[in-house]
């Protein structure tokens, strides 16, 4: 029965979520927001925008969500949507880098046992990891609707260790038609993930941020400009298999200079090994090598499934074997590493949108920086 379930889920998605062709970057979000600011590395930003927090209640607290970082002061806190400014003093208060709902708050939240339960609810649930429980579950509007956006001016004077996004040395071909200002083509291969699943562009709800591949483009083309063009084949709730058998039609067929591969969340909920789930990355970027010798590639090592959801399998196993194909013409963005970290300072629920294995736009953003980071060095200006 659990099979059939995350058969379900897969077969909703791959109806949702398919492969983009058409470039949507100037569409609706500059009415909300600024991708320069979103695109500014979390790690050393002055200001964080929009940081994404879900209110959540135990029960034997008001309810509340954490930040990243410490906060020097709190300049604003709003709906997902951007529409609505909550008041300090009267919806919310701080301590530390938590904001605390008030009593008599306007803000939405939900209770631990909304997340977790042991009676099916129609249509907004997925069997849990622990047997006889189901978790949360949706791919509308659900999360975003209580999900709050805080901007802050961080303290960093506590800092002991300042962690900074890698920049990669093995991309030296796409480098150099960057910095040339040639001609460049970027190919996206992977699942929901890759397509953008639960971005507020994607949903088509304000703020109508890009996806996370768009996020990308769109950084490169603004620092060193010239011709990028690029083509999203992702398509929902597929694997790395389907990616080798679909690779030389999809990827190999548009001459791609460069190919970022996503794949590994479905297949680590499926359970597929490690060395086979390597191999078949493996496979797919022969192919691509095949007809095209000079393309290089990012491969990506997943964000993490809920721990409470039935999706939660082995996909921190594919982080070592994906690591050790690093080499030139292949970097490695180790989203698996920034996740992990990201979850001992927030909730998954802070991070997701759809509760399950989907980031929403926080960690979205996220996905971006870590990628540009292996091309634009983290220290450069935005």
């Amino acid at each position: 029965m659990k099979f059939q379930w995350i058969l379900f889920t897969f077969s909703l998605l791959a109806g949702v979520v398919n492969a983009q062709t058409v470039d949507t970057l100037d569409r609706h979000w500059p009415r909300y927001i600024s991708l320069d600011q979103y695109l500014q590395p979390f790690l050393t930003a002055d200001t964080i925008y929009d940081e994404l927090v879900m209110p959540l209640s135990d029960g034997n607290s008001l309810p509340n969500g954490k930040l990243l970082f410490p906060v020097k002061t709190i300049l604003s806190v709003r709906d997902a949507y951007l529409g609505q400014t909550f008041e300090e003093g009267k919806d919310w208060v701080w301590e530390g880098q938590r904001l605390i709902l008030t009593d008599s708050s306007r803000i939405p939240f939900f209770r631990e046992q909304d997340l977790v339960y042991s009676e099916k609810q129609e249509g907004y649930s997925q069997p849990g990891k622990l047997p006889g429980t189901y978790v949360l579950f949706s791919e509308g509007e659900l999360f975003h609707a209580k999900q709050l956006a805080v901007t802050y001016l961080p303290d960093r004077s506590g800092e002991s260790l300042h962690r900074r996004l890698p920049h990669s040395e093995h991309l030296p071909r796409t480098l150099q038609k960057l910095q040339a200002h040639k001609p460049l083509h970027v190919v996206f291969y992977g699942n929901s993930i890759e397509t953008g699943a639960n971005s507020s562009g994607v949903q088509h709800v304000p703020p109508f941020m890009p996806n996370w591949t768009e996020l990308f483009i769109y950084r490169l083309r603004q620092h060193f400009g010239g011709k990028i063009s690029y083509s999203n084949q992702a398509v929902g709730g597929k694997t790395a298999a389907w990616g080798v058998e679909e690779v030389d039609s999809r990827v190999s067929a548009q001459h791609p200079d460069l190919v970022v591969i996503g794949f590994g969340m479905n297949d680590g909920t499926f359970k597929v090994a490690p060395e086979e789930f390597v191999g078949q990355i493996k496979a797919i970027m022969d192919h691509v090598s095949r007809d095209n010798p000079t393309c290089e590639f990012i491969v990506i090592t997943p964000m993490l499934a809920n721990p409470t959801a039935i999706q939660h399998q082995v996909q921190l196993a594919y982080r070592d074997p994906l690591l050790a194909l690093s080499k030139k013409g292949i970097a490695i963005a180790d989203m698996t590493y920034w996740h992990q970290w990201l979850l001992t300072h927030k909730a998954y629920q802070d991070m997701t949108g759809n509760n399950i294995n989907h980031p929403n736009d926080y960690l979205a953003r996220w996905y971006a920086q870590v990628l540009i980071a292996l091309l634009i060095e983290h220290t450069s200006k935005i």
